[in-house]
């Protein structure tokens, strides 16, 4: 398996048609769509974020987590349910995955989920909702996948009786 940098992005990627595993269908492809040009014009979507004055993820981000390298030693203690126990960063922070449990005496390399769910900080409450369905955490990291924090929704958007706008009132 090869590994890349990419920095426009996933969703840029699979757009453009590079390789994934698995091959990326043509409806993944299109739903890609609106995230490869938010990354064509990076200016006008900053201002309309800053226009719209709408809720981002970076409103509900706390840096909360154990930071590891990854010969540090696992957390012997398992996560909550909703978090990991910890977050292993290389040496410029960069995100390389989160521990949710770990045998005694592991490395926090051996034992971290490689693939943990990331989201932008300028992202809308509205994809963290969806994004929640299928995960239990979401950690936020910014576009060269530097860590900012973990992505802690409100507790009544967590149990599924809110819906979040992603508007300010």
């Amino acid at each position: 398996m090869r590994v890349y940098q990419y920095m426009r992005g996933k969703a840029d990627w699979i757009l453009r048609g590079l390789p994934t595993e698995p091959a990326a269908p043509l409806g993944q492809r299109l739903r890609a769509l609106p995230y490869f040009v938010n990354n064509l014009a990076p200016g006008l979507r900053a201002a309309w974020i800053r226009f719209s004055a709408r809720v981002t993820i970076n409103d509900l981000t706390h840096d909360d987590l154990v930071r590891l390298g990854p010969e540090d030693p696992a957390p012997s203690k398992a996560a909550p349910k909703d978090r990991p126990s910890a977050v292993v960063l290389d040496h410029q922070r960069v995100l390389l995955g989160a521990i949710e449990r770990a045998a005694p005496d592991q490395r926090a390399f051996v034992a971290m989920n490689p693939g943990p769910q990331t989201i932008r900080p300028d992202m809308t409450l509205r994809l963290a909702a969806v994004l929640l369905r299928d995960n239990p955490y979401i950690l936020v990291t910014d576009a060269r996948g530097h860590y900012v924090g973990r992505y802690h929704p409100p507790a009544m958007a967590r149990s599924g009786r809110a819906q979040a706008s992603g508007r300010r009132t």
